[in-house]
């Protein structure tokens, strides 16, 4: 199936970079934070936010060129996301989310992806949790029923990736499901990351699911076409950074409200101004050389799998369970950085007009994640470096 762009578009495709990409980025991250108090109220993104990410050809970073993307890799992403959670955490973590499933959708047959990307710019949603559906196979495919929590961003979702077991294959995978076939439960009542809108898929009566819209982790149907590195290991050892990568931008949007809020704040008492003082200059130090640190570690995890997954050089335990370390660890630094911010920002930062008590929410809703927890992750890594097996469930 051919793309029908025209050869402009065609053209930018092959050219634009990360540099061009990270500009486009920044360009909309003024109206991007405007609107967060709106995402927040509304609990899903403003349509303007998502024309705006698709206007800027944010959403096509990891879509296959052959399907009207960029066909780029994690690093690229990496340098967006997180800058869109700094305006944001709903947006980018709804962000993070969609752009992980364009790369995810390589894994799926020929046939599946060319019906994902009939139609241009797709959003879609998912949920890997497959304790909830109910699967029975027939001919062609598979008979589909259940129900799925925390998908985010399905209220604009095209399509739904949904976590299911089946007879055929002892792992989970994802079968592919378009939003004619399932309905929305309004559940996303939350504290954090509200604008997320991750309500519950049901689907009541079950629906057919057709044999090639399915996605089997670690079998891209077009590995020979998609030379990205990412592609040639093990899921887990990238795929969790969907999870990690918007708490790092949460995390320094926080930092930037402090900062920006305190270089023209006074004390109650005594009217001296904030910028002069030592406790907030040392906070800003300390946050920002921790954050500066936690991408720092995820670049370079980014470009080691990257490179490591082109030149065909296998993944031992060790590296996987350190990279499964190193997500948990980020998502807990930043957690503990936010933290530090908010109580050296004081009670005026609980108001609903100051955008460090939505980053503390989001950044403590975004921390919960099961792929970013440090204790399993933690031990697994223990284990390992002790001889021993890991015991982790995502590793």
């Amino acid at each position: 199936m051919k793309s029908k762009m025209d050869s402009t578009k065609q053209s930018e495709i092959f050219e634009i970079g990360i540099e061009e990409l990270i500009s486009r980025t920044d360009a909309i991250l003024p109206a991007i934070a405007e609107r967060a108090q709106q995402t927040e109220r509304d609990r899903r993104l403003p349509d303007a936010t998502i024309q705006d990410i698709r206007a800027a050809g944010l959403n096509r970073v990891m879509q296959p060129v052959r399907w009207g993307g960029y066909g780029l890799d994690f690093d690229a992403y990496f340098e967006i996301c997180w800058r869109i959670s700094s305006a944001c955490g709903s947006t980018g973590w709804v962000y993070s989310q969609s752009a992980v499933q364009n790369w995810e959708i390589s894994f799926a047959p020929h046939e599946a992806q060319a019906e994902f990307y009939a139609r241009p710019d797709p959003l879609s949603c998912s949920a890997f949790n497959p304790g909830g559906a109910k699967v029975e196979s027939v001919k062609g495919g598979w008979m589909l029923s259940g129900r799925w929590r925390y998908s985010s961003g399905v209220c604009h979702a095209d399509w739904a990736l949904l976590g299911a077991r089946i007879e055929e294959i002892p792992a989970p995978i994802l079968l592919i499901v378009p939003k004619g076939d399932f309905r929305i439960e309004d559940t996303w009542h939350v504290s954090g990351l509200r604008g997320t809108g991750s309500h519950d898929v049901v689907i009541d009566e079950p629906v057919f699911v057709p044999a090639h819209r399915y996605i089997l982790p670690g079998a891209p149907d077009n590995l020979a076409a998609n030379q990205s590195g990412s592609y040639r290991v093990p899921m887990a050892s990238i795929a969790p950074l969907g999870v990690v990568i918007p708490v790092i931008g949460m995390a320094q949007g926080a930092l930037n409200a402090y900062e920006s809020t305190n270089r023209t704040r006074c004390t109650a008492f005594d009217g001296k101004p904030m910028a002069q003082m030592v406790g907030p200059q040392l906070r800003i130090a300390e946050a920002s050389a921790t954050l500066d640190a936690a991408r720092a570690l995820v670049r370079k995890d980014i470009e080691e799998i990257i490179r490591r997954g082109q030149t065909g050089d296998i993944l031992t335990k060790d590296d996987r369970v350190r990279f499964r370390r190193n997500h948990a660890y980020v998502v807990d630094t930043c957690f503990n950085t936010t933290m530090m911010i908010a109580r050296a920002a004081g009670a005026s930062s609980l108001f609903e007009s100051n955008p460090i008590q939505r980053f503390v929410r989001d950044v403590h809703a975004g921390s919960m994640q099961v792929a970013a927890n440090w204790d399993e992750q933690a031990e697994a890594y223990g284990r390992v470096r002790m001889g021993l097996e890991p015991n982790s469930a995502l590793w």
